[in-house]
């Protein structure tokens, strides 16, 4: 299992602003913020393709007033990818790709 947070979010916090997965279109989209004090978007992750996606919350008392924050970004094994935050684990089948971009 290789953890691509570093690589990912280089320069950027774990703090995300918009976590979507769009199932019509079949990608997930991950937005992360510079930084807590300025909450300005940063970096997205988008992956498309995705073939599946389970859920599993870890955090049931997790105050929604709070911002959810990546723990973990892992690729199990070929087309199969772990998002980990403090309040889920999400993990995706995809035949597409990961594309990492800055946000303007």
């Amino acid at each position: 299992m290789d953890d691509r947070m570093s690589e990912y979010l280089k320069d950027c916090s774990p703090y995300i602003s918009k976590f979507l997965y769009d199932i019509d279109k079949r990608i997930i989209e991950l937005v992360c913020v510079d930084s807590i004090d300025n909450c300005l978007p940063k970096r997205k992750i988008k992956i498309s393709g995705i073939q599946s996606y389970t859920e599993e919350t870890i955090d049931d008392e997790f105050d929604d007033n709070c911002m959810d924050g990546v723990i973990g970004l892992h690729e199990m094994a070929v087309g199969k990818f772990c998002i980990r935050t403090e309040k889920k684990e999400v993990i995706v089948l995809y035949d597409g790709t990961i594309v990492v971009t800055n946000v303007v």
